[in-house]
């Protein structure tokens, strides 16, 4: 992985080189870059060598994005967000090793802050049931053109899910089966963490919910993740079927 800059990290031994920034861009805190107007910050996950640098470079290109790494392998990427900590890591599906779906699911419990994105060979429905009940936010077939692939970027930044709904639905109705089967524990959120629930269950997305409680959307993004954590769970679809179920009336 690597910086802006240039300069190189201990487990590489080449870098994504790319325009250099200045001194008081450089020091620009998490905070910051969460702004309107800032660049979503992304980091690419897939190998070999040349096919993530050329992946990265072309990100790195279009307008109103900014990739500030790449890893090759699970290690190096939980290190790249653990580091820079983007609002989306585009992960190589079949590069990624023989159990992609483990991977995402570890990567979205240690940094729930970053959505996933995954790019894979085959995206039929089962495919991307599989990765959105992994954590994944969305799939983009490799077939598809690279327009599709910034599309589904900016989608998934902002909070939703990139899947037909068919494949969207076939994953409800199993992650609702499993949820009435599993006792959930709850009772360890706050007022506004229930809000945020309540409003997930009803479908809202992060923009609808911030009206609605007259908060930001970044400050729902911030309960998200913290929802994610406490109840350990990997994702949005995974959060819709908790509150969903959770939310109910009860008979």
């Amino acid at each position: 992985m690597h910086r802006r800059t240039g300069d190189k990290l201990p487990w590489r031994k080449t870098s994504l080189r790319v325009a250099p920034t200045s001194g008081s861009q450089e020091r620009t805190s998490a905070r910051d870059r969460r702004k309107p107007g800032r660049k979503i910050e992304i980091a690419v996950a897939t190998r070999p060598a040349l096919v993530c640098d050329v992946l990265s470079r072309l990100l790195d290109t279009v307008n109103g994005l900014r990739v500030v790494g790449s890893a090759r392998n699970e290690d190096e990427t939980r290190l790249l967000l653990n580091k820079f900590r983007p609002q989306v890591l585009i992960f190589d599906y079949e590069a990624m090793g023989p159990n992609g779906e483990g991977i995402v699911s570890r990567l979205r419990r240690a940094i729930p802050a970053t959505r996933i994105l995954v790019i894979a060979s085959r995206s039929a429905d089962e495919n991307v049931e599989q990765v959105l009940r992994a954590g994944a936010a969305g799939l983009v077939g490799k077939q598809q053109v690279f327009a599709v692939l910034v599309r589904a970027i900016h989608s998934v930044a902002q909070g939703e899910l990139w899947a037909n709904r068919r494949a969207a639905a076939r994953t409800m109705a199993r992650l609702t089966e499993l949820a009435a089967r599993v006792p959930v524990q709850d009772g360890h959120l706050t007022k506004r963490e229930w809000e945020i629930a309540d409003g997930v269950s009803q479908g809202l997305r992060n923009k609808e919910i911030a009206a609605r409680l007259s908060i930001s959307e970044k400050t729902v993004k911030s309960h998200l993740n913290n929802v994610f954590s406490k109840l350990k769970i990997s994702g949005r679809i995974g959060l819709l079927t908790w509150a969903q179920a959770e939310l109910q009336p009860k008979a």
